[in-house]
């Protein structure tokens, strides 16, 4: 690739690469740095920064081997170290390890698997009114609802099966949110209008979909059509869309802790 690439294009080639897990050069070089101790089920501990050491040339060749512009690469090399994401350490200065800042900045980024999801056994039914004039701050609550992977239902009415009266209570709190929130709950063998609950829940989830996106994954690692790097990105945009439900509650046939294991098993961190 050619040097002075635009931004955008770099943008949109880290995002292909990385299946829409990162956009930016940076991040891309920093979860490479990283990688070998990243867990799919912890993320990256504080006590990795001490443990983290890697050489840099390698590092580099790593992130050129996908393709990226070499002076990008320089630049973002530059940056996170300018950054303090990254410092160079050893005699030589030759190798690079991440610090704390950089494990923070890359866990936010990145997704975990929950292996413990612990549930009540109870169903959550949202349903908020709140005044047109007051649409900023209507906006605040569906984006909350969002962070807490509740599905929609209708415009006005969310489901979950996590508790979420705590959160929307210090959110009505903060924000001063006028209207109504009423929160109510079912148990799994109740019902919603005429639709059976584990129904309801796998097309308010998307769940057939995300579990295909799992299936496909699963065939790709066991053809060696991924290197490690790939097998990580492509997991983890398969993990992003997945909410994580109760195990109890999940699909028969749901893939996401095997795809997990034949992750591990192939390309253990």
């Amino acid at each position: 690739m050619a040097s002075g690439v635009k931004k955008y294009e770099l943008r949109e080639m880290v995002v292909n690469l990385s299946y829409g897990v990162i956009a930016t050069v940076i991040d891309l070089s920093l979860f490479i740095v990283s990688l070998q101790y990243y867990s799919l089920k912890e993320g990256l501990k504080t006590s990795v920064a001490k443990a983290t050491e890697r050489a840099f040339n390698s590092a580099l060749e790593d992130v050129l081997a996908l393709g990226i512009d070499k002076e990008a690469v320089k630049r973002a090399f530059w940056k996170i170290s300018n950054k303090r994401l990254i410092k160079r350490g050893g005699k030589s200065r030759n190798f690079l390890q991440i610090t704390e800042a950089g494990l923070a900045r890359l866990n936010q980024k990145l997704p975990v698997y929950k292996e413990k999801r612990v549930w009540d056994t109870r169903l959550y039914l949202i349903t908020y009114d709140i005044p047109e004039e007051a649409k900023g701050k209507r906006e605040i609550l569906r984006e909350c609802l969002k962070e807490l992977n509740c599905g929609m239902l209708q415009e006005s009415v969310w489901l979950t099966p996590y508790n979420p009266k705590g959160v929307l209570k210090n959110l009505v709190s903060q924000y001063h949110l006028p209207g109504s929130i009423i929160i109510s709950d079912v148990g799994k063998d109740g019902s919603i209008g005429d639709e059976d609950l584990d129904d309801l829940i796998s097309r308010v989830y998307h769940l057939d979909e995300i579990n295909e996106k799992y299936e496909q994954f699963i065939q790709r690692l066991r053809k060696g059509g991924l290197n490690k790097i790939q097998a990580y990105f492509q997991f983890l945009s398969v993990l992003k869309e997945d909410p994580q439900l109760p195990f109890e509650i999940l699909p028969y046939n749901w893939l996401g802790d095997k795809a997990c294991r034949c992750l591990q098993e192939k390309y253990p961190s």
